[in-house]
């Protein structure tokens, strides 16, 4: 794989306040969370984001200090998808926005945010599927095939 949109499902265990960045700081609640981003410059930029200690970059750079990613969804594709995945997640019934702008604030398709919560963990394939993108899984164990 070498280019495309990514999404990260991240647990984060308890409540917490987190400065993300210049924008803030923000409660984000126990639970899940989805972050969609492109990777048009290749897949590089999701290996950057599992690195410990690194320069933080971009907004979900603080909370990734704070969670855990428990999955990467991967799809090659020329096209950016990001934010058609964004829009049809936060499309649920059982969602929340837990930052507007977060990880979109270069976003000009009206997405509220990048960033997705979710009490209880999300079919995010499925977004993908009826998108009609292929993808590929991968779980914490299989991080290092990236």
């Amino acid at each position: 794989m070498q280019k495309g949109v990514y999404s990260l499902l991240l647990m984060l265990e308890k409540d917490q306040h987190i400065q993300i960045g210049k924008i803030g700081l923000f409660l984000f609640k126990r639970g899940y969370y989805v972050y969609n981003g492109s990777a048009l410059g290749g897949f590089g930029r999701v290996r950057y984001h599992l690195k410990k200690d690194k320069i933080k970059r971009w907004h979900i750079d603080y909370l990734l200090d704070k969670s855990k990613i428990i999955k990467i969804i991967l799809s090659e594709t020329e096209t950016n998808y990001e934010h058609e995945i964004s829009k049809k997640l936060a499309e649920g019934k059982v969602v929340e926005i837990p930052v507007l702008g977060f990880g979109a604030s270069d976003c000009n398709k009206g997405c509220p945010s990048h960033l997705i919560y979710f009490k209880k963990i999300p079919d995010i394939e499925e977004t993908y599927k009826r998108i009609g993108l292929e993808y590929v899984v991968f779980e914490e164990a299989d991080f290092k095939n990236i």
